[in-house]
Formats: C-alpha cells, structure tokens, sequence
C-alpha cells in the first residue's frame, strides 16, 4: 500500500472538463511502454520479481518519457535505499506531483506519484535523489497511461560482479595454506599417520599430484627422517620393498613429487631407529 507524505488541494474538475484536451502524437518508445504497462495490467499474470504490471527502463541510457492520463494515478518507484532530495517539475499548475513510500528499513522504496490535471499536456521533471538524478519528460494522454515505472541500474551489474570478485578472492584466501599455496577444497587429507617419534607428522594431504607431509616444531631439532615409499607390501617370509623417492624439504615440510598409498619415515638404526608409517585410506 502507497504512503502519501501530503496531498495537494484542489478543485474537482468535471470529467468533460479534464479529458477535453487532444492527444499527443506517442514516439515508438512511449508507444512500446503503453503497450507494456497495458499488458502487465490487463494480462494477470502473477507478479515476478517485484510488484505485478511495472514498466522497467534502463537509467542513464536516455531521457525516459512517462505517458499518464487525468483521473488515474503514475506511480514511479525508486531503487530501494533511494532516498529524494528535491522534485522539480516544469508546470506545477496542470500536474500533480505527490510522494510515497512502501516498505521500511533497508527494504524501503520512495515512490513519486504523478497525476496529470488535462489531456495534451507535456513537460519535464527532475528527481534528485542521495545516489543519482532521474531526468523525465512527462506526457498525458486521455486513456492512456503508465501505471507503475520502476528502473535497471546497469552500473549495478558492475558494482555486484566486483562484488562477487571480491568475495570470492577472499574465500580463496582464507581456504589458501600460506606455505605452500595449497588451496583446501582441492585436497585430500585421507591419511592414518601411525608410529611413535617426537617427529611424527601432524598433518598429510595432497593435491591430486603431489603429497605434503607436514612436520611438528620439535623437527627443528632432530635429525629429518628419511622417507621411503612402500612399493609392495612385504609376507611371511618377505620384506616389504621400500624405495626411495623424490622430495623437497620446505620449512618443516616435505613436499613429495607424487601421491602415495604407503609412505614410512624413518630415523636412526638398529634398536635405537623410530618409523612412522603414513597410510592412504581407501
């Protein structure tokens, strides 16, 4: 429902007196709004994204033409948030000129209702508002007219793409591991890390091509293991063959060229010697 602000008063004239006025000739834009708005009004379909029968125009692409008719009401809804500063309109006598407002809060849409006294008339009327200035050239016509105007913000478009850039680089960012770059959606962390050594790895994934291995802060004051990866397992009376493998060691990482089912990190000899074995779940 539309909130008028005031209300102008002036005498009714008859409704000879006021659609007594000739027509204007209609541009091809004006004739494509009508023929729109009509359709939307008598058409009864169900309203889509926003209210039922508005009549879109792009903003900032050209003067945009309203046609309205005495005794019926031209309701021009501003971009929700929009809040107008001053209304300038040409003749001031012959239109009337009333603000509105639906919603609230964030969702709030100031409205500029305009009314036509006589047929045949033309003039112009500036809204200015807190984000931009509506430029309009007002026609009335004796049956004929626009009942709801809305407008298409094509730097909107623009401002939500960057947006959405925007956010998206930010996800990236906080999903990314700084020391290596490794983006998280795209890895697998399907290990079972087992042994006992004050080295043994707190964290093992890998990218699909390559496998991190990444090791606690104590690393830092033993000797690295090595690693060997597990070609075939060993039987009863077999050893398991364990080869070696190219990697990197990077900070307390080590970066290894290849993913693995079976992996052991291993340190010192004999008796005194600790393994972990890194396993690949199924």
């Amino acid at each position: 429902m539309l909130l008028p602000f005031y209300a102008w008063a002036v005498s009714d004239p008859s409704v000879e007196e006021v659609l007594s006025g000739s027509n204007p000739a209609l541009t091809p834009q004006e004739q494509a709004g009508l023929a729109y708005g009509e359709q939307g009004t008598t058409a009864g379909s169900a309203p889509v994204a926003g209210a039922h029968g508005f009549i879109t125009f792009p903003y900032g692409v050209n003067q945009i033409s309203i046609v309205c008719a005495p005794l019926h009401v031209c309701d021009v809804a501003l971009q929700p948030g929009e809040h107008v500063n001053s209304v300038n309109v040409g003749d001031n006598v012959r239109w009337s000129i009333e603000p509105a407002l639906t919603g609230s809060g964030a969702e709030e849409v100031q409205h500029v209702i305009i009314k036509p006294r006589e047929v045949g008339l033309e003039t112009s009327l500036v809204v200015a508002t807190n984000r931009r200035a509506y430029y309009l050239r007002l026609r009335s016509h004796k049956t004929r007219y626009m009942p709801q105007v809305a407008f298409s913000y094509p730097e909107d478009s623009a401002v939500k793409f960057e947006m959405l850039k925007t956010r998206q680089q930010r996800e990236i960012k906080e999903k990314t591991i700084p020391q290596t770059s490794d983006y998280l959606p795209k890895l697998s962390f399907e290990y079972d890390v087992s042994g006992h050594a004050a080295w043994k790895p707190v964290r093992v994934y890998n990218d699909g091509a390559r496998t991190v291995i990444e090791m606690p802060l104590s690393i830092a004051q033993t000797e690295a293991p090595i690693l060997l990866i597990v070609r075939k397992e060993g039987g009863l009376f077999t050893d398991a063959e364990e080869v070696m493998v190219n990697y990197s060691l990077q900070d307390r990482r080590y970066i290894v060229d290849t993913v693995f089912e079976k992996a052991v990190l291993v340190a010192g000899v004999g008796s005194n010697q600790a393994r972990v074995t890194i396993q690949r779940r199924k």
